[in-house]
C-alpha cells in the first residue's frame, strides 16, 4: 500500500499540468453553481438533505420530512453513506456550497486517480495532453454533478478506487480486500449497485481457477454481499419487509413499466401506472405494498414485453451517446426542468418540418453543441471496445471492466442517460486516452514498454 502510495505521488509530481487543468474546470463550474444557485433537485437533493439531517436529529436516514406522516417507503429509499458524508461536513460548515467544495475535489481527485490507473495499466503517459483532455469538454455531466447535491460523484470515486485496488490484486492478492471494501461502500452510496455484491464472488471464484487469488480472497468477496444482507435485514427491523432499497421497485413501475405501456408523457401509460401504484398504497405495510406494485409493474412489461425489449435497447444507446441536455438545462435553467414535448411530437404534427421548427427555438451555438456531442460520444464507444480487447491490458482488468460497464448499462435500463455514464465515465476516458496513444505510436514508430509499474507491500 505504502509502494502504491509512493507511485501515485511521483506520477502526480510529473503530471501538475493535468491537476491544474482539472482544477481550473471544476472552480468554472463552482463559480457559475453560486451565480445560478441551481444546486439541487426536487426529488433526490431534498431526500439527501432530510437525511443528513434526520441522521443529525434523530439518528435515522429516513429520507423523507421527519416532522410530516412517515412514509415507509423512505426509510431505505436511499442508502446512508452519501448522506453520512453531508453529516460529517455540517459539523464543520452546515453551508451547501462548503459541501460541493469538497465534492469538487474528490472528483477532481476522481479524475486524477483515472490517469494515473491508466498509466498502471499500460506504462503509457497520455500523448497529445490537450487532446488527451477532449472528452471532458463533452462531458459537462462531470462538473454539473460535482455542484449538485447528489451522490454521483462519490459513487464514481469508489468505483474508480477499486478498479486500482483490483489492478493491484492481480500481482498482490491482498489488495483484492481494498476493491471489496470499495466496492461496499459503492454500495452504500446508491443503490443500483447492490446486485453487483453478487458478482464479486463470481470474480473472485474466476480468478481462484486461475490460481491469481487464493481462498481467501475468495472469502473476502463476500464482504459486499454481506452487507447488502445486514443491510436488509436492518430494514426489515424497521419496516418488517427484508429488501436494500426501496427504490428499485419506484424505478421498474415508474419508468420499466411505464415504458413498456409508452412513450413518457403518453396519457394511457400514466394511467395504468398511477392505477398500479394507487392498488398498491392501499396495501397494509411495506412488504404487501412492494410485492403488489412489482406483480402488477411484471404483468404490465409481460403484456408489452417488445415494448419494453425496444425501451431497454434503446436506453442502452441511450446511455453511450446521450448528449446531457437536460444536465445542461437543470444547471444553467431549473434544476427540475421537464421537456413536456420534444422532436417527436413536432414530427408526428408536422413531419420533417415541424421537427425543423422546433430545433430553431434552440440556441445555435447549443444544437451545434450537443450534436458534436452525441457524435463523440459514438467515437468514445468506438475506443471503448478497442480499449476492451486490447492486448496491452491484462486480461483480468478487462474482465472486470466488462462486468462493471455491462451491469451498470443492464441495470440502468430504459432510463440510460449521461448522470448513470458517470458511474464509468474514467472507463470511457482511459479507452479514449488509450487509442489516442495507439494512434500516436502507430504515426510516429514509437514502442512503449507495457510492462505496468506494479506496486507491492
Amino acid at each position: 500500500m505504502r509502494s502504491l502510495i509512493t507511485h501515485f505521488n511521483l506520477w502526480l509530481s510529473r503530471n501538475v499540468f493535468l491537476l491544474i487543468v482539472l482544477a481550473a474546470l471544476h472552480l468554472l463550474f463552482f463559480l457559475l453553481a453560486m451565480k445560478y444557485n441551481h444546486i439541487a433537485f426536487s426529488v433526490d437533493s431534498v431526500d439527501y438533505l432530510h437525511q443528513a439531517t434526520n441522521l443529525k436529529a434523530h439518528g435515522s436516514w429516513y429520507a423523507g420530512d421527519w416532522d410530516m406522516p412517515h412514509d415507509d417507503t423512505m426509510y431505505s429509499r436511499r442508502p446512508p453513506l452519501y448522506a453520512i458524508f453531508l453529516f460529517l461536513i455540517q459539523f464543520i460548515s452546515t453551508n451547501t456550497f462548503f459541501a460541493l467544495a469538497i465534492q469538487n475535489i474528490i472528483s477532481v481527485f476522481s479524475l486524477i486517480l483515472c490517469c494515473f490507473l491508466f498509466w498502471q495499466l499500460t506504462g503509457i503517459r497520455p500523448v497529445k495532453r490537450w487532446l488527451a483532455l477532449l472528452p471532458l469538454l463533452f462531458f459537462p455531466t462531470q462538473f454539473i454533478y460535482a455542484n449538485m447535491v447528489m451522490a454521483d460523484v462519490l459513487f464514481q470515486f469508489f468505483l474508480i478506487l477499486a478498479l486500482i485496488f483490483f489492478h493491484h490484486s492481480i500481482r498482490d492478492a491482498k489488495a483484492f480486500l481494498g476493491f471489496c471494501i470499495c466496492i461496499t461502500l459503492a454500495i452504500l452510496t446508491k443503490p443500483v449497485l447492490y446486485l453487483f455484491s453478487v458478482a464479486v464472488p463470481v470474480i473472485a471464484l474466476l480468478f481462484y481457477t486461475k490460481k491469481i487469488f487464493h481462498l481467501r480472497e475468495v472469502l473476502i468477496s463476500l464482504l459486499p454481499l454481506a452487507v447488502v444482507i445486514s443491510m436488509s435485514a436492518y430494514n426489515y427491523h424497521v419496516t418488517g419487509y427484508f429488501h436494500y432499497s426501496t427504490v428499485n421497485e419506484k424505478y421498474f413501475s415508474e419508468y420499466g413499466a411505464y415504458l413498456a405501456v409508452g412513450e413518457r408523457g403518453n396519457a394511457v401509460a400514466q394511467a395504468k401506472i398511477d392505477s398500479v401504484v394507487q392498488v398498491a398504497r392501499q396495501q397494509p405495510d411495506l412488504k404487501s405494498y412492494s410485492d403488489m406494485l412489482m406483480r402488477e409493474s411484471f404483468k404490465l412489461v409481460k403484456e408489452n414485453k417488445a415494448r419494453f425489449v425496444w425501451a431497454q435497447l434503446k436506453g442502452m444507446v441511450y446511455f453511450f451517446t446521450d448528449h446531457g441536455r437536460f444536465d445542461l438545462m437543470a444547471f444553467f435553467v431549473n434544476p427540475d426542468y421537464v421537456q413536456e414535448r420534444g422532436w417527436k411530437y413536432y414530427y408526428a404534427q408536422n413531419g420533417i418540418s415541424g421537427v425543423v421548427d422546433y430545433v430553431k427555438t434552440f440556441n445555435p451555438m447549443m444544437v451545434l453543441y450537443l450534436g458534436l456531442t452525441a457524435l463523440f460520444n459514438i467515437f468514445i464507444f468506438y475506443c471503448l471496445i478497442r480499449f476492451l480487447f486490447a492486448r496491452n491490458i491484462a486480461i483480468p482488468d478487462r474482465i472486470v471492466f466488462l462486468i462493471l460497464i455491462a451491469y451498470i448499462v443492464i441495470f440502468t435500463g430504459v432510463v440510460g442517460c449521461s448522470r448513470y455514464r458517470m458511474a464509468i465515465f474514467p472507463i470511457l476516458w482511459m479507452s479514449y486516452i488509450w487509442f489516442l496513444s495507439a494512434r500516436g505510436k502507430h504515426a510516429t514508430g514509437e514502442t512503449h514498454s507495457a510492462e505496468t509499474p506494479q506496486a507491492t507491500d
